[in-house]
């Protein structure tokens, strides 16, 4: 009889009476589903008024997460029976609309796991303005890993609950190794513990994927602010000359006039120093302590006295020079050989092994194409992706049992187009193109440059790719 009564009290736009009535029979209907469903439908509607509230900007983020706790942490008490059910879902994407600003996030998703998806919650849908939006299931997993990456460098973060996400986010780059959002999570996790190097290498991907985007950029400054910070100051400069709103930098902006001051360059200091207190005036925000020493500095006094302030250069060029050292740096090279060229779909294939390899595109890699098959090169791939890169020759000549320079006899049989070169220890196969110039029924002693590799039909060999010497023998 209640579970029909909540719901019709919640019909009537009751929701405090629904929730009230919810709370005194839960004892006696602990195990009803039916009774669950209304209890967590009133507990949703207390919560959704808060997370309205929050994204109207009628409520502060302190506010939410103080209203919001009590609510989730109540769901999470008598919700076990519900998973998987559509009101587990909704008090999960409530969850996620809240996750960047409730600090009890970590701990209510641990909670709820990432197992106990419906169906639906894993699909992606598309909304009314006809955008594709990323499933439920896909949206919580990174609002966890983000959340996790966050709380790795707050003092104040629970550990329990930040080792559990790292966990999640481990997991999650394993299914899916190439979201430029789970790399970006790592990529600040390892910034957290202070290891600037995998960071860079997580974070070079990203950048890749969003070179006009500010948000990878102030990371990326963030990373090199130890160790090259003429490098930093270009990457938070980049940031804001890419920013759409205001609103993406204002802590950026705040780190750059900061290191334009350690240069001595005060008057560009003073510049971001002014809007970015302008930024926080114009919203009502509160100025930070870090903002309020770099306006009641001396040079900035002076700047705003003598009216010479001075905006920043473009600094473009300089930021794409630094991404592109940074690729060298990011990449694990692999030494490889140029097996044959594909002129018509323009790529060299390189061989890494007898059965692997990759091709390297002559659009990407125009210098490529001038390479005959078996110079030995190194190809840079990203960690991730496993994808060339970069490619660079080496002054190695060979490749022990994949390109080898080897001996032998050769004699090409009549009414055949191609060859065999009789060597120590396998023969060579000589593919036509070679083979045309020597003579049928002629014995030759060559010298070939050869590659060992796996055919389609699975039987490993070697093919001559170049003949160095030769010298008849006679008949």
């Amino acid at each position: 009889m209640s579970t029909s009564e909540i719901f019709a009290l919640r019909k009537q736009r009751r929701a405090a009476d629904a929730l009230k009535m919810a709370r005194a029979e839960y004892p006696q209907n602990s195990d009803d589903v039916w009774f669950l469903r209304a209890y967590a439908w009133a507990l949703y509607d207390h919560a959704k008024i808060l997370i309205d509230r929050y994204e109207a900007k009628q409520l502060s983020h302190t506010a939410l997460s103080g209203q919001l706790s009590p609510y989730m942490r109540e769901f999470a008490r008598v919700g076990n029976l519900l998973r998987g059910d559509s009101t587990f879902s909704q008090m999960l994407r409530l969850a996620c609309v809240a996750s960047k600003d409730w600090r009890e996030f970590l701990g209510f998703a641990r909670w709820a796991g990432v197992d106990d998806f419906s169906d639906d919650d894993k699909k992606p849908f598309v909304n009314d303005q006809g955008k594709s939006i990323d499933s439920l299931k896909k949206r919580f997993i990174r609002a966890i890993c983000r959340e996790a990456a966050a709380g790795a460098n707050e003092a104040q973060a629970n550990p329990g609950w930040v080792e559990w996400g790292k966990g999640i986010l481990a997991q999650a780059l394993q299914t899916e190794p190439n979201d430029q959002w789970l790399n970006y999570y790592q990529s600040k996790l390892h910034l957290a513990y202070g290891e600037a190097e995998q960071a860079t290498k997580r974070l070079v991907p990203v950048l890749h994927r969003q070179s006009k985007a500010a948000w990878p950029w102030a990371l990326l400054g963030e990373i090199l602010e130890a160790s090259r910070p003429e490098d930093a100051l270009t990457c938070y400069a980049y940031a804001t000359q890419l920013a759409r709103e205001e609103q993406e930098v204002a802590k950026v902006r705040i780190h750059l006039a900061q290191r334009l001051s350690l240069a001595e360059r005060y008057n560009e200091a003073a510049q971001q120093t002014q809007q970015a207190a302008y930024f926080r005036e114009q919203h009502g925000y509160r100025i930070p302590q870090e903002l309020a020493q770099l306006l009641s500095s001396g040079w900035y006094q002076q700047a705003v006295t003598n009216n010479s302030m001075q905006r920043l250069p473009d600094v473009a060029d300089d930021a794409r020079a630094m991404l592109r050292k940074l690729d060298r740096q990011s990449l694990t090279y692999v030494q490889g050989v140029i097996d044959h060229i594909n002129a018509e779909k323009a790529l060299s294939y390189v061989v890494t092994a007898h059965d692997t390899g990759f091709g390297l595109s002559h659009r990407k890699f125009p210098k490529v194409a001038s390479l005959t098959p078996g110079t030995i090169v190194e190809v840079g791939c990203t960690e991730q992706q496993g994808l060339p890169a970069d490619w660079r020759l080496t002054e190695i000549k060979s490749l022990p049992g994949l390109c080898e320079t080897l001996l032998g006899s050769l004699r090409r049989s009549e009414g055949k187009d191609f060859a065999f070169i009789r060597a120590v220890p396998e023969d060579v196969f000589v593919p036509t193109e070679l083979a045309k110039t020597f003579a049928p029924g002629q014995q030759y002693d060559v010298t070939c440059l050869a590659i060992k590799r796996t055919n389609k039909q699975g039987k490993t060999g070697w093919r001559a790719v170049k003949i160095i010497e030769k010298e008849q023998k006679g008949g």
